[in-house]
């Protein structure tokens, strides 16, 4: 019956419903996605530096290369915990980010873009990343933050991203059940309040022109991201290695012990391991 209601919304009402979906798209609901993790996250060091809605948090810890972690959307840094603590295991220096308006970063309402721009300023604050690690909406946010915020790590390892907004603007969509019209005219508010076309904001589109190296990974069982997405993103970015597990789902990709293994090794391989995430020749 909602949904109902919501698709009768954007055929007789356009206007009223373009302003409350526009609303709803940029207001995070305040709420912890996970508490695994966080007790190594409170391990590690706060660090606040001025993001582009003010004040953002990171938590730092270790020593060697830097590696950054942006989490996605509704989540905050303890979503990447059990990976950062992995690859900090290997000899480098981690930085969990918390994007705006979200964690204990300032702001209520976000964009994609705004995630963008604090990945740009947390790269100010702290230096240029060796790696990244980006989970959901986090590493579209991480390849605009390379093309527009001279964010410029040599590895990027993607986590369950979607290919494109509109893309997944459409997939949830219409896996909630939402009508083609409800659909376009999110779409639409979307737009306004990014201050640019959806359409442009896209992975795919922007992919050939990206020389870092990347490994992206994804589960079969994702029904927030397809997997799909990661294939058509391994696809468009150059030399690119896809990883599909089987039975993953979008967040249980993030803990599973085979994906923690083979992203943190490519994320910071060290002196135990010859190829990323392989072990030496004998």
């Amino acid at each position: 019956m909602k949904m109902l209601a919501v698709n009768l919304a954007a055929r007789l009402t356009p206007q009223r419903f373009r302003a409350e979906a526009g609303r709803r798209f940029v207001t995070p609901r305040v709420r912890r996605q996970s508490d695994t993790g966080r007790d190594y996250l409170h391990q590690l060091e706060r660090a606040d530096f001025d993001g582009p809605l003010g004040r953002q948090r990171a938590w730092t810890g270790g020593e060697g290369p830097l590696v950054f972690f942006q989490h996605g959307w509704e989540a905050d840094s303890a979503d990447l915990a059990t990976l950062a603590e992995a690859v900090m295991a290997r000899g480098a220096r981690v930085c969990l980010i918390d994007g705006p308006a979200h964690g204990e970063s300032e702001g209520s309402t976000a964009t994609l873009l705004d995630f963008a721009a604090g990945l740009g300023a947390a790269a100010r604050a702290f230096g240029q990343p060796d790696a990244i690690a980006a989970h959901s909406m986090g590493l579209p946010a991480c390849v605009i933050a390379m093309r527009r915020h001279r964010l410029a790590p040599s590895r990027v390892a993607g986590i369950a991203g979607p290919d494109s907004l509109p893309a997944n603007v459409r997939f949830q969509g219409g896996h909630m059940g939402m009508s083609e019209t409800a659909i376009r005219r999110l779409l639409e508010a979307v737009s306004f309040r990014l201050g640019e076309p959806a359409d442009g904001l896209s992975i795919v589109r922007e992919a050939h022109a990206l020389t870092a190296q990347a490994l992206i990974v994804h589960g079969r069982g994702d029904v927030i991201t397809p997997p799909e997405a990661g294939e058509r993103i391994a696809a468009a970015w150059p030399g690119a290695e896809l990883v599909l597990f089987d039975g993953l789902g979008h967040r249980a990709v993030l803990r599973h012990p085979d994906v923690v293994t083979r992203v943190s090794g490519f994320l910071a391989p060290d002196s135990q391991t010859g190829v990323a995430g392989q072990p030496p020749t004998p």
